[in-house]
Order: structure tokens, then sequence, then C-alpha cells
């Protein structure tokens, strides 16, 4: 079990032991709400990042950002609870009453948590439960990194191995075994539960670079770029600054820029969205259905393999727009005036009705509101080859509307792909809930006004 997986079981459990400590001291004659007290505090926790990896930051930034999140339900209880209780006895004593139990919930975590981490740097030390690194490329920032975490296992991060451009007659380097070439990559990283790699490759050419990203951005781990390389991709940077790593710098590409706060309620925005959705446009669903039963020959709705955050795959359900042998030629782009559209089938992709099956998608956990536009593996496969950072999509969870959708118009070609590409990294670097309510909003005026359609 990796560090990181165990530094977030532990802090759930014992921050529940706190919670629920510090409830029966302060108020013994509530029982009977400890459970919900309890439930309270970690969904407060969890909204407010506090179970994302915590072991490497420093001690005081972390008792902090638990002091500054207590304070702020603690102000939100005391508005709540004594709000109508000014200028009286009962007001005073209960803030008393109730700042005691805060400062002993914030106290407590506190005390908690820095034992569990204490703890695991002990492990870490030891080298047990660090990160697994691969280096890509036998070069001098290589070796430097590889000593770096060799020497510093307080760091978490362990390398693994080196993987080279091509096979060459070298085994080793510097100690190191070489584990294959970057056409391994995808294989290796499953096999040996890799979390991140440093491309330290001697080409800094962007080209190159997208050869070596298009074996990895797809999967679930993170890119570091070494300083020698950052100018090849000063067109694609998607964290705002470099990752200090005990004194040396990396540039990590394709960083989803979420707050893990608004993660959570950009989920529950999609659970709660999706299901209005589906109940108000349920009988213009029974109108469309019959409308394009009655219109041309096959099933009403239309089903297709889409590929997801990370390459998962997952089926898509759309309302059917065009002929039931639209590809009897193989896979195709729809075009403008497309000849294998119905003539029902203008309509709804005009105003995106043939999109709300895919709420469906939303409520499984497939897709969210808002997002890059799923497609599908055959059509991945020719642009991450030819488009550079194209596999940067597979990054984030595929949207039912997007930045790219609201800006742009259905693809045509690879040159509309390519200017939605830049909106979808837009996205990427600037996420958060109020970027994704401006897209909600724009969506609207999208469907009511049928721009961008075929």
């Amino acid at each position: 079990m990796r560090a990181s997986t165990l530094e977030k079981i532990l802090f759930i459990i014992f921050d529940c032991m706190a919670s629920a400590m510090c409830f029966a001291v302060f108020f013994p004659k509530y029982m009977d709400f400890a459970v919900a007290s309890v439930l309270i505090w970690f969904l407060v926790f969890l909204c407010a990042g506090l179970y994302r990896r915590w072991l490497l930051d420093s001690r005081t930034t972390h008792v902090l950002h638990i002091l500054k999140t207590v304070c702020v339900i603690y102000c939100f209880a005391v508005a709540v609870l004594f709000g109508n209780k000014l200028n009286t006895g009962d007001f005073f004593y209960g803030v008393q009453h109730i700042t005691g139990y805060f400062f002993s919930v914030w106290f407590s975590v506190s005390v908690f948590r820095l034992l569990i981490c204490k703890i695991l740097r002990i492990f870490l030390n030891r080298g047990w439960g660090a990160d697994c690194i691969l280096l890509l490329g036998c070069t001098n920032e290589a070796r430097e990194y590889s000593h770096l975490f060799q020497n510093n296992p307080q760091l978490g991060k362990k390398v693994i191995g080196i993987v080279e451009e091509t096979r060459g007659n070298m085994k080793t380097f510097e100690g190191l075994q070489i584990l294959g070439t970057y056409s391994d990559l995808p294989g290796l990283i499953k096999k040996n539960n890799v979390q991140a790699i440093v491309i330290t490759h001697r080409n800094s050419s962007e080209k190159k670079i997208n050869e070596i990203l298009y074996w990895v951005a797809h999967l679930p781990v993170q890119i570091y770029l070494v300083p020698s390389l950052w100018e090849c991709t000063k067109n694609f940077k998607t964290s705002n600054q470099p990752t200090l790593v005990h004194t040396k710098e990396l540039q990590e590409l394709f960083v989803l820029n979420i707050l893990p706060w608004q993660a959570t309620v950009k989920r529950i925005m999609d659970i709660i969205i999706a299901v209005l959705l589906l109940v108000i446009t349920l009988p213009l669903l029974l109108v469309t259905a019959i409308a394009i039963k009655l219109d041309s020959k096959g099933s009403i709705f239309y089903k297709q393999q889409r590929i997801g955050l990370y390459s998962r795959p997952f089926t898509i359900y759309k309302l059917r727009s065009m002929r039931s042998d639209a590809e009897k030629n193989g896979p195709q782009w729809a075009k403008k005036n497309d000849s294998r559209i119905t003539r029902v089938g203008k309509i709804i992709r005009k105003f995106r009705i043939d999109e709300i099956p895919q709420l469906i998608c939303v409520l499984k956990g497939d897709m969210s509101m808002v997002g890059p536009r799923p497609e599908r593996a055959v059509f991945i496969e020719k642009l991450r080859k030819t488009i550079p950072f194209y596999a940067s999509r597979l990054k984030m969870k595929p949207g039912l509307t997007g930045w790219a959708q609201v800006r742009h118009y259905y693809d045509n070609d690879i040159e509309d792909v390519k200017i939605k590409l830049g909106y979808d990294i837009y996205y990427l670097s600037n996420a958060s809930i109020l970027l994704d309510i401006q897209i909600l909003i724009r969506t609207i005026y999208v469907v009511l006004t049928g721009k961008g359609a075929q």
C-alpha cells in the first residue's frame, strides 16, 4: 500500500474518532446526534480538501488549513444556533461552550494528523510506501534526479528504473535498470503501479515530446518535465508555476486545476442537474421518440462506445439523428449539410435534443455536465498521433457540454479539432465551479438559438 493511501485512510478514521470524542465530552446529553455530527465533520473536511495528500507538506500549513476550516464552520454554527439570543446570558454561555467544542475538535484532529504524518515519514525514510517513478532518458538530468530521490527518501518518491527511446546495449544507468523503450511505457506503468514519470529526454523538440506523451498522456500518472525541456511546451503549460522538489524544479503537464472542495461540489451539481433535466425533458423525449420512429426506419436511441477519463471506455446514449446505415462505409465525422442526417435529426441536432439521453451517463459517473466531449477510440488513435497534446483531453472526465462546445461548433475537420483542443486545454488549466456555471449558462443560449448546429 502507498503511504498516501494509508495516510487518507488513517486521517478519516482518526478524524471521526476525534470529532466523536469531542462531541461526547461537550454534549453528553445529545449522543443521539453524535453520528450525524461525525458525518458532518467528515463532509466538511472532504469539501475543504483535507483528504488530499498532506504528508510531504509543511506541518504549519496543514494545521492552519484545519484551523481555517474549523473557524468557518464555527462562525456558521454560532450565527445559526445563537443568532436570536443576543444580549442574553444563554447566548454568552452557549458561545463559550461551543467555542470549547470547536477548539477541541481543531486541537485533537491536528494532534492525531501530526502523529500520523510523523509515523508515515519514519516509514518513508525506511523505503516503505513511496510513490514509484520512471525516468525517461539516460541524461545528466536523469542522473541528478535519480540521486536526489535516492538520497532523500523522505520525499516519498522512489525511482524504479529508466526508460529509453530505443533499445541499446546498456542494461543499467547509474545503478538503475533500463526497463524498456517508450512504447513499453503503458505496460510498465500498469505493471509497476507507477505514479509519476519525469521526462529528461535529450531532444527538446515539441514533436519528440508529443511522441512520448502519445504513450502516457491518457494514463493516470503525473507527468513532469525537467527545466531544459520547458521551452518545447511553452504553448502548453497547465500549471501556473514549476513544482519545487527539494530545491530542484519540475514542470507538471496536464494539471486539472480545480480545488478539492469544488470537485466534490461539481459532482453533486452533476447529479442534481441531471435528475432535474431528465424530469423536465421527459415529455419532450417522448414526443421526439415518436417523431424519430415515424420519420425513418431504425431504433429510437443510438448507443456507441466512447473513451472517457484515462482512456476508460463507456457507452454513450443519444437520440438517433442519422439514418440507421449512416456508417456503412466506416466511422466518419458529420459534415455540414450531411445527407445522412434525417429530417427530424436536423431539428434535434440544431437544438441539441439528441444529447439529452447522455444525462444517464452523467448520473452513472462516466461523464460530467461540463468537460471535453467524449470521442470514439478510432478517432482518438488518429488524432493523438497528429495533434500535439491531444491526449491531454483524457485527463478530464468528458462532459455533456464544455468550453469548446459553447465557443466553437461541431467538428468538420482536423482544423476544427485543433481549435477546440485549445479551448479544452484552457478548461483544464482554469477549471472551477464559476467557469462551469458560466459554461452551463452559455449552453442554454446555444440550445435556444441552435448556434453551431449541423
